[in-house]
């Protein structure tokens, strides 16, 4: 079943299918509440989705750090260009003891040039240059992950089948080295990455234009820290172009038909390192769900096309709004769509030891289901059991109206069907063995009673 088939099934049940939008608008919302209530307390088999990560080891840089700057200078950056900007060294650590014999602990926010990068914030210590260690330790998992079942890769012989789950407890009672490079035995949890989202869309403007059609646009605007100009993302999903915040409130457009959107983003701190991502809907053209607006100077067909814009001035974004044009492009079907990661947190593990060269990771996941917004979006339920989440949508619908004995009734079919699944699919998590001969000088055992023990 569909979303369109859920409200159908909906309005059967209770002989109330209303044609309006504010009552649709309820209905979807509870459907996607019941759906992420049904699915994310359980392991499900059907959720299970395996992972191709991107894993960078230690470099070391000579870069020059000026005392009281965050600019840092050096050579051989990787950055993209204005049209498709971003680089892989964007959220890397800088580990480095200056000429005063001080350590120092940077986070790289934003590369500017092949010359040129800024850091989270003004340097402190003894200006020159050194020999500085990048490390890209956290491994970020997709925006879609609820939890990690395994870590590994058991085609590639040097890491194991599945990596060791460690704690941050264990991994501090076990006196780990986090410098250590070599082959990986265990992951841990690491702290995410949340991106902070804007008040309302900003530089936004309506100018003339020829045959567009009437119609209304719905505009919101993220916050995008780190996207990867160099088709080298750290991960490879759907948010593989950097990190991205929740929406912003709507700005609605009421566009004539001689009208279209001008996006001018503003000029934005090189120290924040965010850039600017717009999103819309459009009513008439039955795109109820946001999807990105690409960039104009670079107007590709494919998700994968130019969609970012560079915190610079005089960049300016001017979206394809046609109705004609959204048909006969099929912008539709190969619009990026927002997540609804509205929590904008981003997860992520360490490796122990860390790859001592760069590597693809395979990892697999518990996925959160996908938001629900257009008649053709179907629930991550299987299909035979996707009416546990119309009774879940209507047993909330009808308390809403003071309708106990009715919701009864829901809860009860929905208790049912939700058995059923569980019998069917309802898998435990994996145990967490290591496979093959351990690495010598960092083997993990666990003995009887669940304590790690390091063996040297």
């Amino acid at each position: 079943m569909n979303l369109g088939e859920l409200l159908d099934f909906c309005g059967n049940l209770l002989d109330y299918d209303p044609s309006n939008e504010t009552y649709r608008a309820q209905l979807v919302s509870l459907l996607n509440d019941a759906q992420t209530r049904c699915l994310t307390d359980r392991p499900w088999a059907f959720a299970s989705s395996e992972r191709k990560l991107q894993v960078f080891t230690d470099t070391t840089l000579s870069l020059t750090f000026t005392n009281g700057q965050a600019q840092v200078t050096g050579v051989g950056f990787n950055v993209g260009t204005t049209v498709k900007p971003g680089s892989e060294l964007a959220g890397a650590s800088l580990e480095f003891t200056d000429s005063a014999g001080v350590s120092h602990f940077y986070r790289v926010q934003w590369v500017e040039l092949t010359t040129r990068l800024y850091v989270d914030r003004a340097y402190t210590g003894a200006s020159g240059t050194y020999q500085v260690t990048v490390k890209r330790r956290e491994v970020y998992l997709p925006s879609d992950c609820m939890t990690v079942q395994n870590v590994g890769d058991p085609h590639v012989g040097t890491i194991p089948a599945k990596a060791l789950f460690l704690s941050k407890w264990e991994r501090e009672d076990a006196n780990l080295d986090p410098s250590l490079l070599g082959t990986i035995e265990a992951y841990l949890p690491s702290e995410g990455r949340r991106v902070p989202a804007p008040q309302v869309p900003r530089g936004v403007s309506q100018v003339a234009a020829t045959s567009q059609g009437v119609r209304t646009i719905n505009l919101f605007m993220v916050n995008v820290f780190a996207p990867n100009g160099q088709n080298a993302p750290t991960y490879r999903d759907d948010v593989s172009s950097g990190f991205e915040s929740a929406l912003s409130k709507v700005a609605s457009f009421t566009l004539a038909d001689n009208q279209t959107l001008i996006l001018t983003p503003e000029v934005i701190s090189n120290v924040t390192g965010l850039y600017r991502r717009y999103y819309f809907t459009c009513p008439e053209a039955n795109i109820l769900a946001p999807v990105r607006i690409r960039h104009a100077d670079a107007e590709d067909p494919l998700p994968q096309g130019v969609d970012t814009v560079a915190p610079t001035a005089g960049v300016s974004l001017k979206p394809n709004l046609s109705l004609t044009n959204l048909s006969s492009q099929g912008f539709q079907s190969r619009a990026i769509r927002y997540r609804f990661n509205q929590a904008a947190i981003y997860q992520a593990i360490e490796l122990y030891p860390h790859p001592a060269s760069d590597q693809d990771l395979n990892v697999r996941l518990v996925v959160s289901p996908t938001r629900m917004q257009e008649d053709q979006d179907v629930p991550l339920v299987p299909a035979a059991y996707a009416q546990i989440v119309a009774y879940a949508a209507l047993e909330n619908l009808v308390l809403k109206v003071d309708n106990p004995a009715l919701a009864q009734v829901y809860q009860r079919k929905k208790a049912v069907l939700y058995k059923a699944m569980e019998q069917r699919y309802l898998k435990e998590v994996p145990r967490r063995i290591i496979k093959g001969t351990p690495t010598a000088g960092y083997r993990f055992v666990r003995n009887p009673y669940g304590k790690l023990t390091f063996t040297p």
